[in-house]
Order: structure tokens, then sequence, then C-alpha cells
């Protein structure tokens, strides 16, 4: 298993910032709700941790609502992974190694998927597979590509086994053929904060196929790990 408690340990140590300290409170991250109201984020079933290290903040998703206030050698101690995440993207922000680190607001994520069709559009591939259900982008990717081209899944069971925005939710558990089956895969990066970016990651390198992981939570172990990610209005 990856173990970002280590990579926060070591990069700490290497730039003597264990004493120093970090703050973590929830982020009161505002969407726009007007076209799409059924952003995790904005209906409680998703919590953003927001890490203020020396000025520059890191973020990370999680469902656990707990927050922080003391060195990052006491949060290593204590912390659990999503404050380690937010903490080790708000470090590698200070230290100058990330950017994108904040996430974006209002009608930014709508902005986002227009982006992201004409990213893919240029890849010029046809199946998409979604893993973890980010409404403005399964709305835009169908919208442009078709629903029959459109594979997604997700871990809510308020999800699994609905139509949103013309796809069909599957459950996590099916990632595998979801892979398997697209040309390219989207992942949110918030699987790295509930330990299924391993086994996703591993996947697609035995599918031999392209991945490409959005947001902020994974901005720093996506740096670290080389592995690609999308994130236009992140902060």
């Amino acid at each position: 298993m990856i173990d970002v408690k280590e990579m926060l340990k070591e990069l700490a140590e290497e730039n003597s910032l264990l004493n120093e300290d970090v703050e973590i409170k929830i982020s009161d991250t505002k969407l726009d709700t007007a076209r799409i109201k059924d952003y995790p984020l904005m209906s409680g079933k998703e919590i953003l941790l927001r890490a203020n290290f020396k000025g520059c903040y890191g973020d990370a998703f999680t469902d656990k609502p707990v927050e922080f206030k003391g060195t990052i050698r006491e949060l290593l101690d204590k912390g659990n992974r999503a404050e380690i995440i937010a903490t080790l993207n708000a470090v590698m922000r200070f230290l100058g190694l990330i950017d994108k680190t904040v996430h974006c607001t209002g009608d930014e994520p709508e902005k986002c998927a227009k982006k992201l069709v004409e990213y893919l559009k240029e890849l010029k591939l046809k199946k998409i597979g979604i893993i973890g259900f980010q409404p403005a982008f399964v709305k835009e990717i169908v919208s442009n590509f078709g629903s029959e081209n459109v594979i997604v899944s997700d871990l809510n069971p308020e999800n699994v086994g609905k139509i949103k925005y013309g796809a069909k939710i599957i459950h996590g558990k099916y990632n595998e053929e979801l892979i398997k089956n697209s040309d390219v895969v989207l992942a949110t990066g918030s699987t790295i904060a509930n330990e299924t970016f391993e086994e996703i990651w591993e996947l697609a390198k035995k599918y031999n196929k392209r991945i490409i992981f959005y947001g902020t939570t994974i901005a720093g172990m996506a740096k670290i790990l080389g592995v690609e990610r999308f994130c236009i209005f992140g902060r």
C-alpha cells in the first residue's frame, strides 16, 4: 500500500519542517447548484478538508469531518489519511513542488468539464470510463460522447444503479470491467484518500489504459508517483 504518511514524514524531515505548525479545517467551498444539484460536496456526502501550512493551502476529500491544529510531527502521530494528504498537498505547495491544491468554486466544475471534453476530443477516443461520480463531468461527457460510450462507477449506494445524466452508475467493485472496456479512464483524485487508488492504477497498467486523475486531493501524490492529473480551475 502507498504510505502517504511516510512520504509526508520524509518530506518534512528533508526540509526541517517536522516542528512547524499546520492547521486543518473543514472547507466551506460553495459550488453553483443552479444546473447541477447533486455534487457530493454540496449534499454532505463528502467533506473537503483544507490544511493551512504557512499560508499555503492543500485540500483532501473525506467522509470524516475532523479538524486539527499542531505540528506536522503531532499530525503524523495522530492524523488520519485525509488529514495527512491535505497536509502533504499544503507542504508541497509551500515548497513550490505543485500548484492547484485548492478546490474550485461556483460554476467552475462545469467550465472544467467543458475543457475536459475538449481535451478528450483531441485524444480521438470513443469509450470513456469515469471512476467516481462527478456530476458536471458525467453530464458534459455524456452530452458530447453519448451515453452508450460512457461507463461510470461510484461507491455511494445512493448513486449505484441509478441513471444520472443518461449514464447508468455501476458499483466500484466492477472497476476492472470499466477499465477493460474503456479507451481512457478518468478517476477522481479522492481515490488516494479512500485507498482505492492503488488497485485502480494497477488495473489501468494491466490493461494498458490511459488513466487521468482529476482534482486537488491527488495533487501531491500525482507529482510523487508521476501519474497524469487534470485540474484546470484549482487554485
